[in-house]
């Protein structure tokens, strides 16, 4: 073999290499661009799940104030019709 047929070889093989270290550093990549999309989609899907949580829970604060509103109304109703009760036995004893 000549001295012009190993340059050549060498730098077919050379070239071969090149590519062959290039697809897999492609395919290396794609493969951990694809594994950060899935993590990324559980992390969206978690914090998806907490804000449901946070919103259902505001709206039971909300829920719960406003029936406390509604005791406070019935209590004092409840104290009125009281002592109208008291009044009117009173007045009949």
């Amino acid at each position: 073999m000549d001295q012009n047929t190993s340059i050549t070889l060498g730098l077919l093989f050379a070239i071969i290499g090149c590519f062959v270290g290039l697809a897999g550093w492609i395919s290396n990549r794609d493969k951990k661009i694809a594994n950060d999309s899935e993590f990324k989609g559980a992390v969206n899907a978690k914090l998806d799940a907490v804000l449901g949580i946070r919103t259902e829970v505001k709206k039971i604060e909300d829920d719960l104030k406003e029936m406390n509103k509604k005791i406070v109304v019935v209590e004092e109703s409840t104290k009125s019709a009281h002592k109208r009760i008291d009044e009117h036995i009173t007045s009949h004893d």
